[in-house]
Protein backbone atom coordinates (compact mmCIF):
# COMPACT_ATOMS: atom_id res chain seq x y z
CA UNK A 1 0.00 0.00 0.00
CA UNK A 2 1.29 3.84 -0.47
CA UNK A 3 -0.44 6.73 0.82
CA UNK A 4 0.61 10.34 0.00
CA UNK A 5 -0.60 13.32 2.40
CA UNK A 6 -0.55 15.87 -0.73
CA UNK A 7 0.09 18.99 -0.65
CA UNK A 8 -3.54 21.13 -1.00
CA UNK A 9 -3.31 24.25 0.84
CA UNK A 10 -4.85 24.81 4.44
CA UNK A 11 -6.83 21.55 3.95
CA UNK A 12 -6.48 17.04 3.42
CA UNK A 13 -6.23 15.44 0.51
CA UNK A 14 -5.27 11.98 0.86
CA UNK A 15 -4.55 9.46 -1.73
CA UNK A 16 -4.21 5.91 -1.40
CA UNK A 17 -2.99 3.20 -3.86
CA UNK A 18 -3.06 -0.70 -3.16
CA UNK A 19 -2.98 -3.51 -5.80
CA UNK A 20 -4.11 -1.16 -8.63
CA UNK A 21 -6.79 0.56 -6.83
CA UNK A 22 -7.36 4.22 -5.90
CA UNK A 23 -8.73 5.80 -3.17
CA UNK A 24 -9.19 9.53 -2.64
CA UNK A 25 -9.80 11.27 0.34
CA UNK A 26 -10.86 15.39 0.58
CA UNK A 27 -9.33 17.84 -2.15
CA UNK A 28 -7.66 20.24 0.06
CA UNK A 29 -8.19 23.74 -1.42
CA UNK A 30 -5.22 24.25 -3.57
CA UNK A 31 -5.64 21.10 -6.17
CA UNK A 32 -2.49 21.60 -7.66
CA UNK A 33 -0.66 18.72 -6.90
CA UNK A 34 -4.24 16.94 -6.74
CA UNK A 35 -4.92 17.56 -10.69
CA UNK A 36 -1.10 16.37 -10.95
CA UNK A 37 -1.85 12.92 -9.15
CA UNK A 38 -4.91 12.13 -10.90
CA UNK A 39 -3.25 12.37 -14.62
CA UNK A 40 -0.87 10.10 -13.34
CA UNK A 41 -3.59 7.45 -12.07
CA UNK A 42 -4.89 7.65 -15.71
CA UNK A 43 -1.66 7.19 -17.34
CA UNK A 44 -1.28 4.01 -15.68
CA UNK A 45 -5.01 2.94 -17.10
CA UNK A 46 -6.63 2.79 -13.31
CA UNK A 47 -9.55 5.29 -12.11
CA UNK A 48 -10.20 6.64 -8.72
CA UNK A 49 -12.10 3.57 -7.32
CA UNK A 50 -13.26 5.31 -4.67
CA UNK A 51 -14.04 9.36 -3.62
CA UNK A 52 -14.89 10.02 -0.25
CA UNK A 53 -15.87 14.09 0.62
CA UNK A 54 -15.15 13.85 4.47
CA UNK A 55 -17.38 16.75 4.93
CA UNK A 56 -18.56 20.33 3.43
CA UNK A 57 -15.40 22.55 4.28
CA UNK A 58 -14.00 25.05 1.91
CA UNK A 59 -10.19 23.30 2.75
CA UNK A 60 -11.89 19.74 1.74
CA UNK A 61 -14.14 20.07 -0.82
CA UNK A 62 -12.64 22.86 -3.07
CA UNK A 63 -9.61 20.62 -4.82
CA UNK A 64 -12.46 18.11 -5.61
CA UNK A 65 -14.61 21.22 -7.58
CA UNK A 66 -11.50 22.35 -9.60
CA UNK A 67 -10.55 18.78 -10.40
CA UNK A 68 -13.92 17.99 -12.16
CA UNK A 69 -14.13 21.50 -13.66
CA UNK A 70 -10.48 20.99 -14.91
CA UNK A 71 -11.86 17.34 -16.32
CA UNK A 72 -14.51 19.40 -18.18
CA UNK A 73 -12.59 21.90 -19.87
CA UNK A 74 -10.76 19.49 -21.34
CA UNK A 75 -13.99 17.53 -22.35
CA UNK A 76 -13.50 14.44 -20.37
CA UNK A 77 -15.22 11.74 -18.59
CA UNK A 78 -14.10 11.67 -14.76
CA UNK A 79 -12.62 8.32 -14.02
CA UNK A 80 -14.15 8.06 -10.85
CA UNK A 81 -16.12 4.78 -9.88
CA UNK A 82 -17.37 6.01 -6.77
CA UNK A 83 -18.51 9.03 -3.95
CA UNK A 84 -19.34 8.84 -0.58
CA UNK A 85 -20.22 12.77 -0.25
CA UNK A 86 -22.92 13.92 2.31
CA UNK A 87 -24.81 15.89 0.61
CA UNK A 88 -27.26 18.45 2.03
CA UNK A 89 -29.78 17.96 -0.76
CA UNK A 90 -29.15 14.49 -0.69
CA UNK A 91 -29.49 14.10 3.12
CA UNK A 92 -32.77 16.07 3.31
CA UNK A 93 -33.59 14.48 -0.38
CA UNK A 94 -34.55 18.14 -1.56
CA UNK A 95 -33.84 16.50 -5.26
CA UNK A 96 -36.42 19.36 -6.69
CA UNK A 97 -36.21 22.38 -4.20
CA UNK A 98 -33.81 24.67 -4.83
CA UNK A 99 -32.02 26.08 -2.08
CA UNK A 100 -29.51 29.19 -1.71
CA UNK A 101 -27.20 29.89 0.95
CA UNK A 102 -23.86 32.51 1.58
CA UNK A 103 -22.23 30.09 3.38
CA UNK A 104 -19.10 29.09 1.71
CA UNK A 105 -19.38 25.05 2.44
CA UNK A 106 -22.57 25.23 1.73
CA UNK A 107 -22.44 26.42 -2.05
CA UNK A 108 -19.73 24.43 -2.82
CA UNK A 109 -21.36 21.54 -1.24
CA UNK A 110 -24.52 22.71 -3.80
CA UNK A 111 -21.76 22.64 -6.74
CA UNK A 112 -20.61 19.50 -6.44
CA UNK A 113 -24.15 18.26 -5.73
CA UNK A 114 -24.81 19.57 -9.38
CA UNK A 115 -21.44 18.04 -11.13
CA UNK A 116 -22.96 14.40 -9.99
CA UNK A 117 -26.25 14.96 -11.21
CA UNK A 118 -24.53 15.64 -14.44
CA UNK A 119 -21.98 12.45 -13.85
CA UNK A 120 -24.38 9.87 -13.06
CA UNK A 121 -22.18 7.20 -14.13
CA UNK A 122 -20.12 8.05 -10.73
CA UNK A 123 -22.04 5.81 -8.08
CA UNK A 124 -23.13 8.81 -5.67
CA UNK A 125 -23.79 7.05 -1.89
CA UNK A 126 -23.84 8.59 2.08
CA UNK A 127 -23.03 7.48 5.02
CA UNK A 128 -26.94 6.73 5.60
CA UNK A 129 -27.29 3.95 3.38
CA UNK A 130 -27.33 0.85 4.64
CA UNK A 131 -24.47 -1.66 5.42
CA UNK A 132 -22.11 0.99 4.35
CA UNK A 133 -18.78 -0.93 5.06
CA UNK A 134 -20.29 -4.03 3.16
CA UNK A 135 -20.08 -2.51 -0.15
CA UNK A 136 -15.77 -2.39 0.10
CA UNK A 137 -15.05 -6.02 1.53
CA UNK A 138 -12.72 -7.46 -0.64
CA UNK A 139 -12.38 -4.75 -3.17
CA UNK A 140 -9.37 -2.78 -2.32
CA UNK A 141 -6.82 -6.52 -2.07
CA UNK A 142 -5.79 -7.13 1.37
CA UNK A 143 -6.63 -2.98 2.51
CA UNK A 144 -9.45 -2.86 4.93
CA UNK A 145 -11.48 0.09 5.21
CA UNK A 146 -14.11 1.36 7.98
CA UNK A 147 -15.71 3.98 7.42
CA UNK A 148 -16.77 6.25 10.80
CA UNK A 149 -20.13 8.11 9.51
CA UNK A 150 -21.36 10.87 11.68
CA UNK A 151 -24.83 10.34 12.95
CA UNK A 152 -28.27 11.21 10.76
CA UNK A 153 -29.38 13.55 13.53
CA UNK A 154 -25.58 15.44 13.28
CA UNK A 155 -26.29 15.17 9.31
CA UNK A 156 -29.54 16.51 9.34
CA UNK A 157 -28.89 19.30 11.72
CA UNK A 158 -26.17 20.56 9.26
CA UNK A 159 -27.48 19.90 6.12
CA UNK A 160 -30.69 22.01 7.19
CA UNK A 161 -28.22 25.05 6.97
CA UNK A 162 -28.00 25.39 10.83
CA UNK A 163 -25.50 27.14 12.78
CA UNK A 164 -22.21 28.31 12.11
CA UNK A 165 -20.35 26.18 9.98
CA UNK A 166 -16.60 27.44 11.08
CA UNK A 167 -15.47 27.07 14.56
CA UNK A 168 -11.52 27.48 14.70
CA UNK A 169 -9.08 28.76 17.06
CA UNK A 170 -7.43 32.13 15.95
CA UNK A 171 -5.41 32.52 18.77
CA UNK A 172 -1.36 32.28 17.60
CA UNK A 173 0.73 30.42 20.28
CA UNK A 174 3.56 29.75 17.88
CA UNK A 175 5.97 32.70 19.47
CA UNK A 176 4.77 31.72 23.12
CA UNK A 177 7.52 29.78 24.75
CA UNK A 178 6.78 25.62 25.62
CA UNK A 179 7.23 26.36 29.48
CA UNK A 180 4.43 29.08 29.26
CA UNK A 181 1.62 27.22 27.85
CA UNK A 182 2.58 23.60 29.57
CA UNK A 183 0.96 25.50 32.36
CA UNK A 184 -2.25 26.16 30.77
CA UNK A 185 -2.68 22.47 28.70
CA UNK A 186 -6.42 21.19 29.66
CA UNK A 187 -9.97 20.48 28.21
CA UNK A 188 -11.76 23.46 28.37
CA UNK A 189 -11.92 24.62 25.20
CA UNK A 190 -13.21 22.05 23.01
CA UNK A 191 -14.53 21.92 18.88
CA UNK A 192 -18.26 21.38 19.05
CA UNK A 193 -19.00 23.22 15.49
CA UNK A 194 -21.44 21.65 13.36
CA UNK A 195 -19.42 21.27 9.99
CA UNK A 196 -16.54 19.48 11.96
CA UNK A 197 -19.08 17.31 13.42
CA UNK A 198 -19.75 15.35 10.09
CA UNK A 199 -16.37 14.57 9.15
CA UNK A 200 -16.29 11.44 7.80
CA UNK A 201 -13.48 9.17 9.74
CA UNK A 202 -11.59 6.43 7.36
CA UNK A 203 -9.45 3.26 9.23
CA UNK A 204 -7.53 1.43 7.27
CA UNK A 205 -6.25 -1.58 7.95
CA UNK A 206 -3.32 -3.95 6.06
CA UNK A 207 -2.14 -6.87 7.40
CA UNK A 208 -0.81 -5.77 10.85
CA UNK A 209 -0.82 -1.86 10.18
CA UNK A 210 -3.41 0.56 11.33
CA UNK A 211 -4.20 4.12 9.87
CA UNK A 212 -6.47 6.39 11.09
CA UNK A 213 -7.62 9.38 8.94
CA UNK A 214 -9.71 12.05 11.33
CA UNK A 215 -10.57 14.62 8.97
CA UNK A 216 -11.53 17.79 11.64
CA UNK A 217 -13.47 15.09 13.64
CA UNK A 218 -14.88 17.24 17.17
CA UNK A 219 -13.15 15.50 20.31
CA UNK A 220 -16.07 13.68 21.47
CA UNK A 221 -16.69 11.75 18.59
CA UNK A 222 -13.33 11.48 17.88
CA UNK A 223 -13.36 9.42 21.70
CA UNK A 224 -16.35 7.53 20.70
CA UNK A 225 -14.26 5.92 17.77
CA UNK A 226 -11.46 5.17 19.86
CA UNK A 227 -13.82 3.43 22.06
CA UNK A 228 -15.22 1.67 19.18
CA UNK A 229 -11.40 0.47 17.51
CA UNK A 230 -9.98 -0.54 21.36
CA UNK A 231 -13.19 -2.50 22.38
CA UNK A 232 -12.06 -3.85 25.95
CA UNK A 233 -8.87 -3.12 25.53
CA UNK A 234 -6.88 -0.23 27.63
CA UNK A 235 -6.01 1.28 24.53
CA UNK A 236 -5.87 1.21 20.79
CA UNK A 237 -2.53 0.88 18.54
CA UNK A 238 -2.25 3.11 15.58
CA UNK A 239 0.91 2.72 13.26
CA UNK A 240 -0.16 6.07 11.85
CA UNK A 241 -2.84 8.80 12.90
CA UNK A 242 -3.82 12.16 11.02
CA UNK A 243 -4.02 15.11 13.74
CA UNK A 244 -7.68 16.03 13.36
CA UNK A 245 -8.45 19.55 12.02
CA UNK A 246 -5.22 20.20 10.85
CA UNK A 247 -2.85 20.27 14.25
CA UNK A 248 -5.63 21.94 16.30
CA UNK A 249 -5.49 22.03 19.88
CA UNK A 250 -8.91 22.36 20.23
CA UNK A 251 -9.85 18.63 18.34
CA UNK A 252 -7.87 16.66 21.17
CA UNK A 253 -8.89 15.33 24.49
CA UNK A 254 -6.68 14.10 27.07
CA UNK A 255 -8.98 11.57 27.87
CA UNK A 256 -8.94 10.06 24.61
CA UNK A 257 -5.10 10.70 23.77
CA UNK A 258 -4.70 8.15 27.14
CA UNK A 259 -6.36 5.69 25.18
CA UNK A 260 -4.29 5.73 22.34
CA UNK A 261 -0.85 3.68 21.42
CA UNK A 262 1.01 5.60 18.51
CA UNK A 263 4.11 7.17 17.71
CA UNK A 264 3.60 8.35 14.09
CA UNK A 265 1.30 11.31 13.56
CA UNK A 266 0.79 13.42 9.91
CA UNK A 267 0.05 17.31 9.95
CA UNK A 268 -1.94 18.43 6.88
CA UNK A 269 -1.58 22.25 6.12
CA UNK A 270 0.49 25.05 5.12
CA UNK A 271 0.27 26.93 8.11
CA UNK A 272 -1.68 29.56 6.17
CA UNK A 273 -4.83 29.51 7.83
CA UNK A 274 -6.17 29.90 11.37
CA UNK A 275 -2.31 29.60 12.73
CA UNK A 276 -2.81 26.10 12.67
CA UNK A 277 -1.11 23.68 13.97
CA UNK A 278 -1.22 24.79 17.63
CA UNK A 279 2.16 24.45 19.74
CA UNK A 280 -0.36 23.08 22.04
CA UNK A 281 -1.81 20.18 20.12
CA UNK A 282 1.80 18.87 20.32
CA UNK A 283 2.33 19.51 24.22
CA UNK A 284 -1.21 17.62 24.57
CA UNK A 285 0.38 15.00 22.61
CA UNK A 286 3.98 14.57 24.16
CA UNK A 287 1.79 14.95 27.99
CA UNK A 288 -0.84 12.18 27.30
CA UNK A 289 0.81 9.84 25.15
CA UNK A 290 3.35 8.05 27.26
CA UNK A 291 5.62 6.08 25.16
CA UNK A 292 8.91 5.71 25.83
CA UNK A 293 10.55 6.01 22.28
CA UNK A 294 10.51 9.19 20.37
CA UNK A 295 7.19 10.52 18.41
CA UNK A 296 7.45 10.93 15.42
CA UNK A 297 5.31 14.10 13.54
CA UNK A 298 5.39 14.41 9.84
CA UNK A 299 4.29 17.44 7.70
CA UNK A 300 2.96 17.63 4.13
CA UNK A 301 4.58 21.81 3.85
CA UNK A 302 7.91 22.38 5.24
CA UNK A 303 6.14 25.81 6.06
CA UNK A 304 4.29 24.42 9.19
CA UNK A 305 7.97 22.67 9.90
CA UNK A 306 9.56 26.20 9.98
CA UNK A 307 6.84 27.54 12.48
CA UNK A 308 7.49 25.02 15.00
CA UNK A 309 10.48 23.26 15.12
CA UNK A 310 13.24 25.08 16.72
CA UNK A 311 11.33 24.60 20.09
CA UNK A 312 11.12 20.73 20.18
CA UNK A 313 14.02 18.31 20.60
CA UNK A 314 11.55 15.88 18.37
CA UNK A 315 12.41 13.84 15.66
CA UNK A 316 10.59 15.83 12.85
CA UNK A 317 10.13 14.56 9.14
CA UNK A 318 8.90 16.34 6.02
CA UNK A 319 6.69 13.74 3.87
Amino acid sequence: MEIKFLKAGSGDSILIHNEGKNILIDGGNDSTFLIEEYYKIIAREEKIDLLIVTHHDDDHIKGILDLFKHIELKNETPEIERIIFNSPKKINNLFKEETSTNLLSYKQAHDLENILFKNREINWITTLDNNINELFKDEFGELNLKIFSPSKEVLLTYASNKGAYLNSDYRCDWNTPIKELAKYIDDKSQDTSPSNKTSIVVYLTIKNKKILLTADITPERFDEIIDSIREEKDKADFDLIKLPHHGSYRSLNSKTLEKINCKNYVVSTNSSKHYLPNKRAFIKIIQNIRLTEPIEFSFNYEEAIHKLMYVFKIKWTFS
